[in-house]
């Protein structure tokens, strides 16, 4: 079994703006060191790691920026720990908190996406807890959240759209 290690990245601010998953071409690989800064867990350490692929879960962007929605993606979305191979439920623990800490510490909005599974329990009559949101069983729960400048510009431009498309309509009669 891999013995991964976790720290706390260094970074110089916050952002709420849209996260994609990094490739290689976003780091200098010739200083991994300072890529692997950008990580939570390195299976072969932060000081000299031995390539990008021995780092899993980035939330910090190449502008040295916290990223929420890195934070959200590595907790319970579609780059979190399940996909680190051979990932043992002492070190996923250490992980989901060092994660959940970050979030809180930083984003106020983090606490109000983040359910424990006791309320969880609570509000949905026993069915497993689901912090991301989405659907469990048949019943729909709060979305992950995601503060996107791009959906917001959608959504205005949507509602835009459709009120001359009424108005319009009320001026044919």
């Amino acid at each position: 079994m891999t013995e991964y290690s976790i720290h706390r990245p260094r970074f110089t601010g916050t952002t709420r703006n849209d996260w994609v998953f990094p490739t290689e071409q976003d780091f200098d690989t010739s200083d991994l060191s300072a890529a692997a800064d950008r990580f939570l867990v390195s299976a072969s350490g932060f000081e000299e790691p031995d390539s990008l692929d021995d780092l899993y879960l980035p939330v910090v962007d190449r502008r040295n920026e916290l990223s929420l929605n890195a934070l959200f993606a590595a907790r319970e979305g579609p780059y979190d720990a399940d996909q680190i191979p051979d990932l043992d439920a002492d070190t996923r623990a250490e992980l989901d908190a060092l994660i959940d800490d970050l979030g809180t510490e930083h984003f106020e909005e983090y606490q109000e996406v983040v359910v424990s599974n006791a309320d969880w329990a609570a509000a949905t009559s026993g069915t497993p807890a689901n912090p991301a949101g989405g659907v469990v069983g048949n019943a729909i729960t709060p979305a992950e959240a995601s503060y996107s400048s791009t959906g917001a510009t959608i959504g205005l431009v949507f509602l835009a759209v459709a009120t001359v498309a009424v108005n319009w309509l009320r001026s044919r009669r």
